[in-house]
Protein backbone atom coordinates (compact mmCIF):
# COMPACT_ATOMS: atom_id res chain seq x y z
CA UNK A 1 0.00 0.00 0.00
CA UNK A 2 1.43 3.35 -1.01
CA UNK A 3 1.97 5.88 1.77
CA UNK A 4 0.38 9.20 0.94
CA UNK A 5 2.09 12.23 2.34
CA UNK A 6 0.01 14.80 4.21
CA UNK A 7 -0.55 17.96 2.23
CA UNK A 8 -1.42 21.26 3.87
CA UNK A 9 -4.51 23.05 2.65
CA UNK A 10 -4.01 26.60 1.44
CA UNK A 11 -6.46 29.36 0.74
CA UNK A 12 -5.36 32.62 -0.83
CA UNK A 13 -1.79 31.35 -0.57
CA UNK A 14 -1.92 30.90 3.22
CA UNK A 15 -2.32 27.82 5.39
CA UNK A 16 -5.73 27.33 7.00
CA UNK A 17 -6.37 26.32 10.58
CA UNK A 18 -9.91 25.12 11.33
CA UNK A 19 -11.12 25.23 14.92
CA UNK A 20 -14.26 23.23 15.69
CA UNK A 21 -16.47 23.97 18.69
CA UNK A 22 -19.37 22.34 20.40
CA UNK A 23 -21.94 24.92 21.51
CA UNK A 24 -23.89 23.98 24.63
CA UNK A 25 -21.74 24.13 27.75
CA UNK A 26 -18.73 25.06 25.61
CA UNK A 27 -19.58 28.52 24.26
CA UNK A 28 -22.72 28.85 26.39
CA UNK A 29 -23.06 27.90 30.07
CA UNK A 30 -26.27 25.92 29.53
CA UNK A 31 -28.22 24.05 26.87
CA UNK A 32 -29.69 26.54 24.39
CA UNK A 33 -33.19 25.05 24.72
CA UNK A 34 -33.06 25.71 28.48
CA UNK A 35 -32.59 29.45 27.98
CA UNK A 36 -36.19 30.35 27.26
CA UNK A 37 -37.76 27.77 24.99
CA UNK A 38 -38.40 25.01 27.54
CA UNK A 39 -39.88 27.52 29.96
CA UNK A 40 -42.14 28.94 27.21
CA UNK A 41 -43.86 25.57 26.77
CA UNK A 42 -44.58 25.31 30.48
CA UNK A 43 -41.85 22.91 31.53
CA UNK A 44 -39.30 23.01 34.27
CA UNK A 45 -35.92 22.51 32.58
CA UNK A 46 -34.96 19.40 34.59
CA UNK A 47 -38.42 17.86 34.04
CA UNK A 48 -38.19 18.47 30.27
CA UNK A 49 -34.83 16.68 30.00
CA UNK A 50 -36.03 13.84 32.26
CA UNK A 51 -39.11 13.36 30.05
CA UNK A 52 -37.08 13.67 26.85
CA UNK A 53 -34.42 11.20 27.97
CA UNK A 54 -37.15 8.83 29.21
CA UNK A 55 -38.85 9.00 25.83
CA UNK A 56 -35.55 8.10 24.18
CA UNK A 57 -34.80 5.24 26.57
CA UNK A 58 -38.30 3.75 26.51
CA UNK A 59 -38.43 3.76 22.72
CA UNK A 60 -34.81 2.91 21.80
CA UNK A 61 -34.73 6.39 20.29
CA UNK A 62 -31.85 8.76 19.62
CA UNK A 63 -31.78 11.33 22.44
CA UNK A 64 -31.56 14.22 20.00
CA UNK A 65 -34.60 13.03 18.06
CA UNK A 66 -36.41 12.72 21.39
CA UNK A 67 -35.71 16.30 22.45
CA UNK A 68 -36.63 17.60 18.98
CA UNK A 69 -39.89 15.63 19.10
CA UNK A 70 -40.64 16.96 22.58
CA UNK A 71 -39.96 20.53 21.47
CA UNK A 72 -42.39 20.19 18.58
CA UNK A 73 -45.08 18.37 20.55
CA UNK A 74 -44.93 20.54 23.67
CA UNK A 75 -45.04 23.79 21.70
CA UNK A 76 -48.41 22.91 20.10
CA UNK A 77 -51.00 25.47 21.18
CA UNK A 78 -48.46 27.37 23.32
CA UNK A 79 -45.83 28.97 21.08
CA UNK A 80 -45.20 29.21 17.36
CA UNK A 81 -42.73 26.53 16.40
CA UNK A 82 -41.17 28.26 13.43
CA UNK A 83 -37.68 28.83 12.13
CA UNK A 84 -38.13 32.53 12.89
CA UNK A 85 -39.16 31.83 16.49
CA UNK A 86 -36.26 29.43 17.08
CA UNK A 87 -33.85 32.04 15.71
CA UNK A 88 -35.36 34.60 18.09
CA UNK A 89 -34.83 32.22 21.02
CA UNK A 90 -31.24 31.87 19.82
CA UNK A 91 -30.74 35.63 20.03
CA UNK A 92 -31.39 35.34 23.79
CA UNK A 93 -28.85 32.57 24.40
CA UNK A 94 -26.27 33.60 26.97
CA UNK A 95 -22.62 33.06 26.08
CA UNK A 96 -19.66 32.69 28.40
CA UNK A 97 -17.77 35.94 29.05
CA UNK A 98 -15.27 36.65 26.27
CA UNK A 99 -16.91 34.39 23.67
CA UNK A 100 -18.22 37.29 21.57
CA UNK A 101 -14.70 38.70 21.16
CA UNK A 102 -12.89 35.35 20.87
CA UNK A 103 -13.44 34.52 17.22
CA UNK A 104 -12.19 37.80 15.76
CA UNK A 105 -9.33 37.91 18.25
CA UNK A 106 -8.10 34.48 17.14
CA UNK A 107 -8.59 35.36 13.45
CA UNK A 108 -6.45 38.48 13.97
CA UNK A 109 -3.83 36.41 15.79
CA UNK A 110 -3.68 34.03 12.83
CA UNK A 111 -3.59 36.85 10.31
CA UNK A 112 -0.58 38.36 12.07
CA UNK A 113 1.15 35.00 11.55
CA UNK A 114 0.01 34.57 7.92
CA UNK A 115 -2.50 31.85 8.80
CA UNK A 116 -6.20 31.88 8.00
CA UNK A 117 -8.23 30.77 11.03
CA UNK A 118 -11.72 29.40 10.39
CA UNK A 119 -14.26 28.64 13.12
CA UNK A 120 -16.85 25.83 12.81
CA UNK A 121 -19.68 24.65 15.04
CA UNK A 122 -20.46 20.94 15.43
CA UNK A 123 -23.38 20.72 17.84
CA UNK A 124 -26.24 18.49 18.91
CA UNK A 125 -28.12 21.71 19.55
CA UNK A 126 -30.33 23.45 17.01
CA UNK A 127 -28.81 25.16 14.01
CA UNK A 128 -31.66 27.67 13.91
CA UNK A 129 -30.98 28.77 17.47
CA UNK A 130 -27.22 28.97 16.94
CA UNK A 131 -27.82 31.07 13.83
CA UNK A 132 -29.74 33.54 16.00
CA UNK A 133 -26.90 34.11 18.46
CA UNK A 134 -24.95 37.36 18.41
CA UNK A 135 -21.73 35.60 17.38
CA UNK A 136 -23.34 33.80 14.43
CA UNK A 137 -25.10 37.00 13.36
CA UNK A 138 -21.68 38.71 13.40
CA UNK A 139 -20.32 36.08 11.00
CA UNK A 140 -18.08 34.24 13.47
CA UNK A 141 -18.58 30.80 11.91
CA UNK A 142 -17.49 29.47 8.56
CA UNK A 143 -20.19 26.80 8.86
CA UNK A 144 -22.63 25.51 11.47
CA UNK A 145 -23.19 21.76 11.58
CA UNK A 146 -26.06 21.11 13.97
CA UNK A 147 -29.46 19.50 14.30
CA UNK A 148 -32.21 21.26 12.36
CA UNK A 149 -35.82 20.97 11.29
CA UNK A 150 -37.60 20.71 7.95
CA UNK A 151 -40.13 23.54 7.56
CA UNK A 152 -43.34 23.92 5.60
CA UNK A 153 -44.04 26.86 3.26
CA UNK A 154 -45.04 28.99 6.29
CA UNK A 155 -41.81 28.33 8.15
CA UNK A 156 -43.43 25.94 10.65
CA UNK A 157 -41.22 23.06 11.81
CA UNK A 158 -42.57 19.73 10.54
CA UNK A 159 -39.90 17.12 11.17
CA UNK A 160 -36.16 16.85 11.93
CA UNK A 161 -34.16 17.45 8.77
CA UNK A 162 -30.76 16.82 10.30
CA UNK A 163 -29.70 15.29 13.60
CA UNK A 164 -26.17 15.67 14.92
CA UNK A 165 -25.61 13.30 17.81
CA UNK A 166 -22.46 12.38 19.71
CA UNK A 167 -21.48 9.79 17.11
CA UNK A 168 -21.92 12.25 14.23
CA UNK A 169 -19.80 14.83 16.03
CA UNK A 170 -16.75 12.61 16.04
Amino acid sequence: MAHEEFQKKYKEGQPVVAICYDFDKTLSPDDMQAQGFIQSVGYDVADFWTASNGLATNNAMDQNLAYMYMMKEKSAGKVLFTKQQLTEYGAKVQLFPGVEEWFERIRAYGKNRDVIVEHYIISSGLKEMIEGTAVAQAGAFEQIYASSFYYDENGVAIWPAQVVNFTNKT
